[in-house]
Order: C-alpha cells, then sequence, then structure tokens
C-alpha cells in the first residue's frame, strides 16, 4: 500500500500547515469549506481541481481503513491465540491492534478535524503495512504476519485498494486535463511550475517514482 502513502501525506502536510503558514492557511481553509459544502457559486478551477482530488483521497481513506480494520482485527486475533510469542511479534501484534482498533472507529470526514484524523489514521495505517512488506521474505516475523494477514483476507483487500488507486490516477489525469483546458495562454504562463510538474509526472515511468512526484501535487498549491 505504498503507492498512495505520499500522496495522503502530503495532503495531510497542507491541511496541518493551515495552522502555521498564513497563505497555506487561505488555501486550506478554501479546499475545506469547498470539500464540506459544494456551492454553487463559481469556483476557481484550480481550487476546483484540489477539492475533487481531495475528496478521491478521503473516499479511498475510508474505504482501506473500514475494510482494512477488519483484515487487522481479525489477524490480531489469530496472532494472539499462537503458542509462542518472542518480544518482536508481541510489539507487532500491539502495534496493530492499537491501529486497527482506530481505524474501526473513524467517523465520516465532515469538518477539518475529522479529516485530518481520518488522513493521519491512514497514514499510520499505510505506515503500518509498509513496514510489514519491507521485511525479509525469509524472516520468522514475517511468515507469521503473512500467514494471518491473508487467512483473513489481505490479498483480496490489497488488489482491491491497487483498483481504486489506478482509477483515482486516471481520475486525476481527467480532472487535470479540464483544468489545463480551460487555461487562458497568459494563466498557463502564471501555472508553468505546476504545468512542468505534470509533464514531469506524465514522464516517469518508474512505479515508484511516479508516485512520488504525484505525491508532490498539493506542493505546487500550498
Amino acid at each position: 500500500m505504498k503507492q498512495i502513502f505520499i500522496f495522503i501525506a502530503s495532503a495531510l502536510l497542507l491541511l496541518q500547515s493551515s495552522h502555521a503558514f498564513p497563505r497555506a492557511k487561505r488555501n486550506a481553509e478554501v479546499v475545506l469549506a469547498l470539500f464540506q459544502n459544494s456551492s454553487s457559486e463559481e469556483v476557481d478551477p484550480k481550487v476546483q481541481l484540489v477539492v475533487t482530488t481531495l475528496n478521491d483521497i478521503v473516499q479511498i481513506s475510508k474505504w482501506v481503513l473500514e475494510k482494512g480494520s477488519v483484515v487487522v482485527n481479525n489477524a490480531v486475533k489469530e496472532l494472539e491465540a499462537l503458542p509462542v510469542q518472542d518480544e518482536l511479534l508481541r510489539a507487532n501484534i500491539t502495534r496493530m491492534s492499537k491501529i486497527g482498533t482506530e481505524s474501526a472507529q473513524i467517523k465520516p470526514a465532515e469538518d477539518e478535524q475529522s479529516i485530518l484524523k481520518l488522513l493521519d489514521y491512514m497514514v499510520s495505517f499505510t505506515e503500518m503495512m509498509a513496514d510489514y512488506e519491507s521485511m525479509p521474505d525469509d524472516s520468522k516475523q514475517k511468515a507469521a504476519l503473512k500467514t494471518a494477514l491473508e487467512n483473513n483476507g489481505y490479498n483480496k483487500l490489497e488488489k482491491d485498494y491497487e483498483e481504486k488507486v489506478e482509477q483515482l490516477t486516471k481520475d486525476f489525469d481527467q480532472e487535470f486535463g479540464k483544468y489545463v483546458s480551460g487555461l487562458t495562454p497568459a494563466e498557463k504562463v502564471d501555472e508553468v511550475k505546476l504545468l512542468k510538474w505534470y509533464d514531469d509526472y506524465k514522464a516517469e515511468t518508474d512505479e515508484d517514482k511516479k508516485f512520488d512526484k504525484f505525491g508532490d501535487f498539493f506542493d505546487q498549491i500550498s
């Protein structure tokens, strides 16, 4: 689940920075206001692009936490039943239990704090799964966690997640294309940094590096 981690962390940083930097504060406040209450008034196309993208991220995060918490909490029950548990395995079980329990209690993202909390939980969840995936395949820890997770639906969760991330990038390309098509020549000059970022993002062929660049999107508007 590492693909979207940087992207979500970047979105979280944008919203958190609203408490520290005046310009970022204005941007984040506008984004949150539009995200929470769609308005019939004319909206700056760039802000609308951000709102649409943030909404897609929130929806994926909500889905991952709802489905993932079930997988993790059931895996924890299986792991806790193991007769032999060393200190490292016990630490992993404790971490999984804490994050799984928190993720299961997430509420709908209706205001700034709930959006921040949801994204924060998603960062914790994806960090935990990234740590699991980076464990040596021949380690006893990886074997125990792998068995418990896969017995409780992790493979399907990961497959469905990858499909959702792929759809997110397709939707983003479509929305970005709409945004660019509406720019005047003068506006394109003003947005040269953002357009250059998008060209670099589209040109990247390495999957990991591509998502690293994808994660820089919110930096372009903060």
